[in-house]
């Protein structure tokens, strides 16, 4: 029977052994922990399958051990500090709990299992509780209580009674209920309250229950609970409307925008019998008879969540432009290179075909050139890998996240680690731990987890030679990351626009209706503390797109990229590795 360890932080691995294990001279969390990991792996063999009481015993001692040396001073201090420690405290009382069930002391067992619930609630422990070493407690009252304060973290954060399925009409207590979870998530969970400093978010909770207590339908509702998450000012931040009204707020128009110099301007048509009528270059003037950047100012940007201004016209003349309901087609006002205005009538029926993938190419003078659209998946890391042959061939290496909207940081990881084979350092990452002990005292605090970490696990094909990577405001969340772990690495040059300055880890929860909400609760700095998060990471280059190159099919970008890198010595500080800040 194989024993079940659980593990509040990240498990640690022990050796088997039976030589004397000694106490630590040195009063560190690490030494610390190997202590009480040495004695807990000495002591499992003893009570494993078919172990006789007498070894048993000795188990239970040696756990004992261990714990008693972890409830010392020094160690209890560090445990404040090292979740790594409470964890084998977690590990050593659900250890002895087995033990003392082989020697029949379920008294003994059980409250080894009580200390083990003051240490962490955790439906995986739950589970492990479930182990059939545990039988003869199932019955047990104090053991039902435990599994079920086990099981405290989900009924209290899954709302099932908030999270109600879809109908048209939402009760008043649904409503309210609705606006008070998303309220208080934030209010408990956000991580960037400091970049809006003149919101009241107790005021927004008043002003916003008066107007969601009046919508009459959960359309209605929806319309103004879309426009709260807003104010917050971060794109990892969104309140997004029933599945059932996807096609009266989401349905967009198969034609794709960009602001470039002030002006909205066609990237892209999807239908064929429409791109017959609107052309690439064409400039959107107004929409609906209204002036364009009025109608996004008033109509659209209200909807956007976007953590800085460039951002937030990005997503409001490029990604938001036209969605709407899809029974209402929109008239679109144009101007083409010529000036001759006219208007066209689309119908918002879906995005339609999406230009075909960048992908891998080989540039003049031996310049790699890769396009990373996307980390949802792992289709960007294969892209890459597939080309690595050519690539470790090249004189230079363009990558081109301009596109890449993020997704998981990881597979940009593993794009990085060809390109090094030292240690890729990752952004510091932080969360909230509000002392409601101080609050209780009057002195309201929020304190802060730190974390960090390095990729230490090097690729055996890795690329030495120069490398550019291309961004734009449309680089945002785990390419922005991608961005700053090429710039920690101080690996080459970045290329272009400054991005969309935005990334974190989302929180989901669910809303009335069938409505979905996220809050974002990580925030990730550099280790001197700065961040890019509000701001955007700047190019070394910096490249504007203007119309005119636009329209006359150039990307000025990939050009200067490519020059840098094949003439590096002529460049100066447009090749070389930044300097951090």
């Amino acid at each position: 029977m194989q024993r079940t360890v659980i593990a509040i932080a990240l498990a640690v691995a022990t050796s088997l052994g039976h030589a004397a294990v000694f106490p630590p001279t040195d009063a560190n969390a690490s030494s610390s922990l190997q202590y009480a990991q040495a004695l807990r792996a000495k002591a499992e063999p003893l009570s494993g399958p078919g172990a006789q009481p007498a070894d048993v015993q000795r188990a239970v001692a040696l756990y004992q051990q261990a714990l008693d040396y972890l409830a010392t001073p020094a160690a209890r201090e560090q445990a404040f500090g090292d979740k790594s420690l409470i964890a084998e405290q977690v590990n050593l009382e659900y250890s002895q709990a087995l033990a003392h069930v082989k020697l029949g002391n379920k008294q003994a067992a059980l409250a080894a299992l009580e200390r083990l619930a003051n240490l962490a609630w955790k439906p995986s422990i739950e589970r492990a509780l479930a182990h059939e070493g545990l039988a003869a407690l199932r019955d047990e009252p104090r053991f039902r209580a435990l599994r079920a304060a086990m099981m405290l973290p989900e009924r209290l954060y899954n709302a099932s009674a908030i999270a109600t399925p879809w109908k048209a009409v939402l009760t008043t207590e649904e409503k309210v209920a609705g606006l008070s979870l998303f309220w208080a998530e934030a209010r408990r969970n956000f991580v960037y309250f400091d970049h809006v400093p003149q919101l009241q978010w107790d005021q927004v909770y008043m002003d916003y229950l008066a107007q969601v207590i009046a919508a009459p339908t959960t359309e209605d509702y929806y319309r103004v609970m879309m426009r709260l998450a807003p104010l917050l000012h971060d794109a990892h931040i969104s309140i997004i409307a029933p599945q059932q009204l996807a096609q009266v707020f989401y349905a967009t128009a198969p034609v794709s925008t960009a602001l470039i110099e002030d002006k909205v301007i066609v990237l892209h048509v999807g239908e064929a019998d429409q791109a017959a009528r609107i052309r690439r270059g064409d400039e959107v003037v107004s929409i609906d008879g209204v002036p364009v950047r009025q109608y996004g100012r008033k109509r659209v940007a209200p909807m956007v969540s976007a953590n800085t201004q460039r951002d937030r016209d990005a997503r409001t003349f490029n990604d938001q432009l036209f969605a709407g309901d899809a029974t209402r087609p929109v008239v679109i006002g144009l101007r083409a290179p010529d000036g001759a205005e006219r208007t066209e009538t689309v119908a918002r029926s879906g995005p339609g075909s999406a230009p075909p993938a960048a992908g891998f190419t080989l540039l003049d003078g031996g310049i790699a050139y890769i396009a990373l659209d996307q980390f949802g998946d792992d289709s960007a890391v294969k892209a890459f890998e597939a080309a690595l042959p050519q690539i470790l061939a090249a004189r230079g290496l363009v990558i081109d996240v301009r596109r890449n909207g993020g997704g998981d940081g990881s597979y940009g990881l593993q794009v990085l680690a060809h390109l090094t084979r030292a240690p890729i350092r990752f952004m510091d990452s932080m969360t909230r731990i509000d002392n409601v002990f101080a609050r209780a005292q009057g002195s309201p605090i929020i304190d802060w987890s730190h974390s960090g970490y390095e990729h230490k696990h090097a690729q055996k094909q890795v690329f030495d030679g120069p490398v550019a990577v291309l961004t734009s405001v449309r680089t945002l969340s785990a390419a922005e990351d991608f961005t700053a772990m090429f710039r920690i690495m101080k690996r080459g040059v970045v290329v272009g626009e400054t991005n969309g300055g935005s990334t974190g880890q989302p929180l989901g929860f669910h809303l009335p209706g069938g409505g979905w909400a996220r809050i974002c609760v990580k925030r990730d700095v550099y280790a001197d503390g700065s961040t890019f998060v509000g701001q955007g990471i700047a190019p070394d280059v910096e490249v504007l797109q203007t119309v005119a190159d636009l329209r006359a099919g150039r990307d000025l970008a990939l050009e200067r990229a490519a020059a840098a890198l094949r003439h590096p010595e002529g460049r100066g500080g447009e090749v070389a590795s930044p300097p951090l800040r």
